[in-house]
């Protein structure tokens, strides 16, 4: 299980910062429903606004809580 709840990555000309949307999470909950990847990426110029948009949101981010055998048994079950 991954304990990943923020992504940063640093590019030419600034970062992008992926954080999975809350929302999204609790629709892929829903064994009836498609799984949607969660994750949102956004993109900034300065260090300054990342830092800012990481303490802004690191408080609400909650680690999955899938494990692997649950996702795979999710994701075999799933019908097209």
């Amino acid at each position: 299980m991954s304990e990943t709840v923020c992504k940063i990555e640093k590019l030419t000309n600034g970062f992008t910062v992926e954080i999975p949307d809350a929302a999204q999470q609790k629709k892929n909950k829903n064994p009836k429903t498609p799984y949607v990847d969660p994750w949102k990426e956004y993109a900034f110029a300065t260090t300054a606004e990342v830092a800012a948009f990481i303490t802004k949101h690191l408080d609400s981010l909650e680690p999955p809580d899938e494990d692997m055998g649950t996702a795979f048994n999710r994701a075999v079950s799933e019908e097209d």
